[in-house]
């Protein structure tokens, strides 16, 4: 190591003064014979990495976690960089002409591939380990799991825990609206630990509950672990909320975890959606790029998106690539007492090292097992549902993804309407205008029916035999006070064939009676042992 003036260790010695060794650079040689020795000496030093593109420059990148990688791609740069490591003198016929190389080739050095491949190519440098493409965990140094997903691990050797004990006292401790929304959260969890995987088939972590400070973000806080992660707002012009998202992502480009905090809309909007954000969710390779933020940058997509909202649902095409998660506290909020202190101040921060070794664990196990894939789970995504469904199942986690149509109905203003017809007239054969009476006297007729079509009788049938029509095949999971109904609209023409007008039902597939509330009984149990050991009242821990 050297040492400053004051004998204080900081940083290793430069390789130049270690290496006495020089390497002549020879002006009356060719430049390709300069280009590529000097690439092999420079190299050896170890701290040099080539950048993925075609003729993209360099990286200079420690193995530390306290030293910034820096990109080079300037021949002023370049120059520091072959000082501090190789000992150079440049000669022309026979003679000695200095120590620097010219300015033009450093310059065309960084642009040479015959430089540049004398460098292990990086895609990224990491302080947080995951997995590489064959579900091996990253070692401390260089990995090379292949174009995409190499990578410099410079972080502590990684934590494997075999159980999940910190894992379900945090998921025990949250307000889920059922088994499934408690499953998903760990899915998403696992999603940031493998965001590396499934570029641009990765869903949209929705996050929302049926009361505010339910402890939404700090859902997002589980799921993002150490990875960094940053929060937006919501913009409902999408011109403006893409240039937000694009300035904040070239702002850190180290950023895993994207949360769009505490979203809604205004009250001339039905539902929140993005164009952008669709987009942003389906590219391999997203082009970042708005107007007032820079050059545009190409990423590979590493990224997962989380939302978080109250007041409002999500579009069909956003809903249709969500994760939902959802929370449903009982009585007042500020009585609730948490059996692990405050999730989100108090029990993440002391235990997220310890969370993160148990995801890895499960990741291990599942490995061990033979990676099976869950054939259950249904998504848009699918590869990602297989995977992740598969590392639940052999964990112990049950339900994943079983409240997806649920969600979809009830979340989407359109299918929810179509799911309360369903629901009041279930394994009816009707005909558009008995359907449109329905809807009118539910009102979701507004929903349902285009303002044009409700002018008249005849409008109204119209209208409605359109969504019906479009919605022929689906299926709609509706819950009502006592039952979960599954319900598939379907189109026929009625038996008599001098009746010309087709005619639609919703045909019940499948009834579950709803089990009685395990966390309200939890809730009570909490309640009843803080009143017990504080006889002046339970404490207050409300997440937010």
């Amino acid at each position: 190591m050297a040492t400053n003036p004051s004998g204080v260790s900081d940083y290793p010695a430069p390789q130049s003064i270690v290496n006495k060794k020089e390497y002549i650079w020879d002006e009356d040689d060719l430049a390709i014979n300069n280009y590529r020795g000097l690439g092999e000496r420079l190299a050896a030093a170890g701290d040099l990495y080539r950048r993925p593109a075609y003729a993209g420059g360099l990286l200079r990148a420690l193995a530390r976690p306290d030293v910034e990688p820096v990109v080079i791609d300037a021949g002023k740069d370049l120059a520091s960089i072959i000082v501090d490591r190789v000992r150079v003198r440049v000669i022309k016929g026979g003679n000695t002409r200095g120590t620097l190389i010219p300015a033009a080739h450093l310059d065309a050095m960084l642009h040479a591939e015959v430089f540049l491949q004398q460098f292990k190519a990086v895609d990224g440098v990491v302080r947080v380990p995951h997995f590489l493409p064959d579900f091996e965990l990253l070692k401390v140094g260089y990995n090379d799991g292949g174009s995409g997903q190499r990578f410099l691990y410079v972080g502590p050797e990684p934590r494997v825990e075999a159980s999940p004990e910190a894992i379900k006292k945090f998921l025990g401790a949250m307000a889920f609206a059922s088994n499934a929304d408690r499953s998903n959260t760990l899915a998403a969890a696992l999603t940031v630990l493998l965001r590396n995987f499934w570029p641009g088939a990765k869903p949209l972590i929705a996050v929302t509950s049926t009361k505010s400070h339910a402890g939404k973000d700090t859902i997002v806080e589980f799921a993002a672990g150490t990875t960094p992660k940053l929060s937006i707002g919501y913009e409902q012009a999408d011109w403006a909320f893409q240039k937000a998202f694009v300035a904040a992502i070239k702002d850190s480009p180290s950023v895993g975890v994207v949360n769009v905090e505490n979203a809604r809309v205004d009250r001339h909007s039905r539902f929140l959606e993005s164009a952008f954000l669709e987009r942003l969710l389906t590219e391999p390779e997203p082009l970042l790029y708005s107007p007032g933020t820079g050059p545009p940058v190409r990423r590979r997509n590493d990224l997962v998106v989380a939302v978080t909202t109250n007041n409002c649902t999500l579009g069909t095409d956003l809903m249709n690539r969500a994760l939902p998660i959802r929370l449903a506290p009982r009585g007042n909020i500020v009585d609730r007492v948490s059996p692990i202190g405050n999730p989100k101040l108090e029990f993440l921060p002391a235990n997220r090292e310890r969370i993160e070794a148990e995801l890895r664990g499960l990741v291990q196990r599942w490995k061990e097992t033979g990676r099976p894939l869950d054939p259950t789970a249904k998504h848009a995504f699918s590869d990602w549902a297989a995977t992740v469904g598969g590392i639940l199942i052999v964990g112990g986690f049950e339900d994943f993804l079983a409240n997806y149509s649920l969600r979809r109905t009830a979340d989407d203003p359109l299918r929810k309407a179509l799911g309360l017809l369903a629901a009041y007239k279930p394994d009816q054969w009707l005909r558009p205008a008995e359907w449109a009476h329905h809807a009118h006297n539910l009102s979701v007729d507004t929903i349902l029916i285009d303002p044009n079509d409700r002018r008249s009788d005849q409008g109204r049938e119209r209208g409605i035999g359109v969504v019906l029509s479009a919605h022929e095949g689906e299926t709609f999971v509706v819950e009502t006070e006592d039952a979960v109904l599954t319900l598939r609209l379907e189109k026929g023409r009625p038996r008599n064939r001098d009746e010309p007008r087709r005619h639609y039902r919703f045909t019940l597939l499948a009834s579950t009676p709803l089990a009685a509330d395990p966390l309200l009984v939890g809730d009570a149990s909490a309640e009843i042992g803080a009143t017990a050991s504080n006889p002046q009242g339970p404490g207050t821990t409300p997440t937010t």
